[in-house]
């Protein structure tokens, strides 16, 4: 961590990636505010997290997008055309003018995918492959802390002056990260692009996918948060049950327990990259699916000691084991296959993990909250199991050891 601390591209990139994201988790959380007091329905504002979520499904054109060009110009032009969108919030006055913000949530949530493969690229040109996992861990520390930091800062600035501030707050960050990306000039962003083939598109298109499934080890190790995240999905809608019927709260104490996860999140951002360099990609992400199973688990007696320890447990492991999974796509990709591989990650993951919360939110009316905890429990030890027994984990163990 010291030595990529040491990195003065390493650290222009991260400042400028902190301002970004504290107007992103700003805006966000936000949107869903604005929607609710504007309609008065909790369905139209959960619409808001729908529309983000609508680009995983176009992850092989964004992916391709990605690989086309420069990584660190992508970034550029992508936070231009954003923070432009963002700026149509101004226009917001009525009711009627809802489409607005549907229509920029929507866009928001192309240029997050957008950012998130372009970066991971610019992240794997930059930086030493044995420095990967300590990057990744460290930006996924920031984001889980900015979080907690982002949407304070938001809804404050909400209720103090409204949506047209925040807007501009969010535009204004993502003029500051586009500065500090130009200042990045000698960073190796992949300035020629590998030649385009004639009658070659739909074969580029899809070719993240087929690398993803093709490759052994990628395969096991993404399918296994995929797995994973469905879990997860149902237990999503199950939390309120859990708060309200279990330790007969209010709904608000699903805050307390979100400090705690958060927290742990922060903590386990770093704690990934000494796992990723004892024990390879696969059993650091077999570690995380361990955590997740044990911090469900402890949901069932319905305690606020074992609930509160229970968001500390799943906000360790979730950066556990989706930093060592990205780690794992990133090394055994190559450089002008970056923005495929990622995009078709997200997408391989991000799908069923909508998809179950659907379900989760269908069951819940009618199964114990205990039960869907259990089961989510179960999936997860499961999962563990299957990672640590499969022969996948060995290669990196073999890396480990000669690193």
């Amino acid at each position: 961590m010291r030595e990529l601390l040491r990195d003065r591209r390493f650290l222009l990139l991260f400042f400028g990636q902190t301002v970004n994201m504290i107007g992103d988790r700003a805006l966000l959380v936000v949107l869903g505010i604005y929607v609710k007091e504007l309609t008065g329905s909790d369905t139209m504002a959960g619409v808001v997290f729908i529309l983000l979520a609508v680009p995983s499904f176009f992850a092989p054109l964004t992916g391709l997008l990605v690989d086309r060009f420069p990584r660190r110009k992508v970034l550029i032009v992508n936070d231009l055309l954003a923070g432009a969108l963002v700026l149509c919030l101004l226009l917001v006055r009525h009711p009627g003018d809802l489409w607005i913000v549907f229509a920029v949530t929507l866009g928001y949530g192309f240029a997050n995918h957008v950012f998130n493969a372009a970066r991971g690229g610019l992240i794997h040109s930059m930086v030493p492959e044995r420095l990967l996992g300590d990057a990744n861990g460290l930006l996924s520390s920031l984001g889980q802390g900015l979080r907690v930091l982002g949407p304070l800062i938001g809804a404050a600035l909400y209720v103090a002056l409204g949506l047209s501030a925040v807007a501009i707050l969010d535009t204004a960050t993502f003029l500051v990260s586009v500065l500090v990306l130009l200042m990045l000039r000698r960073a190796p962003d992949l300035a020629a692009p590998a030649p385009r083939e004639p009658g070659r598109f739909r074969a580029d298109l899809l070719a993240g996918v087929r690398h993803i499934m093709g490759d052994r080890e990628l395969r096991g190790g993404v399918l296994a948060v995929a797995a994973a995240l469905c879990a997860a999905g149902l237990v999503n809608p199950a939390m309120f049950a859990a708060v309200e019927q279990g330790l007969g709260r209010p709904a608000a104490f699903v805050g307390v327990i979100a400090a705690f996860q958060g927290a742990g999140s922060v903590a386990g951002g770093f704690v990934v990259a000494v796992l990723i360099r004892r024990y390879g990609e696969h059993r650091a992400a077999a570690v995380g699916f361990g955590l997740s199973a044990a911090g469900l688990a402890l949901v069932i007696p319905a305690t606020e000691v074992t609930m509160c320890a229970s968001g500390v447990l799943v906000g360790l492991s979730i950066p556990i084991f989706m930093v060592a999974t990205t780690t794992l796509v990133q090394r055994r990709t190559t450089s002008g296959m970056q923005g495929r591989a990622l995009t078709a990650m997200d997408a391989i993951i991000d799908l069923p993990f909508v998809l179950s919360m659907g379900i989760g939110a269908l069951v819940v009316g009618f199964l114990d909250f205990r039960v869907i905890y259990a089961a989510a429990a179960v999936i997860f030890a499961m999962v563990t199991a299957s990672v640590l027994v499969g022969r996948g984990w060995r290669i990196d163990a073999n890396l480990a050891k000669v690193d």
